[in-house]
């Protein structure tokens, strides 16, 4: 029997998200794969391989001493590199992941999803989503910023730093509101500009109109959003722990090589060593692999919202019977 083909536009509860996305990850494991690993894999990996580096420069501490100067002169420098390889990774990584999911939806139930399905019209998208990407985070940053000022103005208004008793039960108050905004409205932001992106390259538009068609959808629904993002994060979370428990492996092993070099048992490598790079440079590979599941899933509980009020794919299917 044939496995029915996954459609983003259906009414989902939350078991079936979870089951639809693995599904489409099974039925396309090769084309979304292998696309993602063909086009964001080789950014992806130039900026792992600087960050590998810099975690290795990092543990020297007595080259970190003798050259301060050049030390964190380099490490800026490979720093704003690697960040800049994983932007455009990210950027392409998102770009390919929404076309898989877009061109799939085109298809006819029989016709399997390709490579070539995932980058036609590539560079058109790219742009719009590098475009918008960029905005949205210059946007972030200065909500962030005055955020970060009014926490720092209502700081001031305590007392700041003058120990007292009073001072000091407030700063405890604040916070805990802070962590309890955190984990009421956290799930639902990091929810927003994946299904903002998704639906800037579906359907053309910028990323303000996109998010505030996100919020349209959103309204009524926050709970039951919320419960889903979180469940995506949990699974994210575990999948990217697991990934990364040899560089943990690694790292401690390197560290405790150099310290007992350190301390008189030899000279002490200051070179990263290739192994650590390779590591690094593989679970950031595969901690990419598994994020998929966290988009997926968001994008699958936006899409479940847009059907729910707009039920496109039952009129879709009425005008086929007429």
């Amino acid at each position: 029997m044939t496995e029915q083909k996954i459609y983003y536009r259906k009414v989902r509860d939350l078991g079936g998200i979870f089951s639809a996305t693995f599904a489409f990850i099974k039925q396309n494991f090769k084309p979304f794969f292998g696309s993602l690993l063909f086009l964001a894999g080789p950014f992806f990996i130039v900026g792992s391989a600087i960050s590998a580096y810099m975690v290795g420069s990092s543990m020297t501490f007595t080259k970190m001493v003798q050259h301060m100067e050049s030390f964190y002169g380099k490490l800026l420098v490979s720093y704003f590199f690697s960040m800049m390889f994983i932007l455009i990774g990210i950027t392409i990584y998102n770009v390919i992941l929404n076309k898989n999911l877009i061109e799939n939806e085109k298809l006819q139930s029989h016709e399997p999803l390709t490579i070539n399905h995932s980058i036609s019209g590539f560079f058109g998208d790219f742009w719009r989503v590098l475009g918008n990407m960029i905005l949205l985070g210059l946007v972030s940053v200065v909500a962030f910023v005055l955020i970060a000022l009014a926490f720092g103005g209502l700081f001031a208004l305590t007392g700041g730093g003058s120990g007292n008793s009073g001072a000091i039960a407030i700063i405890v108050i604040l916070v805990i509101l802070l962590l309890v905004v955190i984990l009421l409205f956290g799930p639902v932001l990091s929810f927003i500009p994946i299904a903002a992106m998704f639906v800037c390259q579906r359907d053309r538009i910028n990323i303000f109109a996109a998010i505030k068609k996100v919020f349209y959808y959103l309204k009524g629904n926050f709970w039951m959003t919320w419960v889903i993002s979180f469940v995506a994060i949990i699974c994210y979370s575990v999948m990217g722990f697991i990934v990364q428990i040899p560089v943990l492996i690694i790292t401690l092993i390197t560290t405790f090589s150099r310290t007992r070099s350190s301390i008189g048992y030899g000279e002490a490598d200051e070179s990263t060593p290739l192994l650590l790079v390779a590591v690094i440079i593989i679970s950031s590979l595969l901690s990419y692999a598994v994020m998929s599941v966290y988009y997926l899933m968001t994008i699958y509980q936006y899409t479940n919202l847009e059907e729910k009020k707009e039920g496109s794919s039952i009129i879709e299917k009425i005008n086929q019977i007429q």
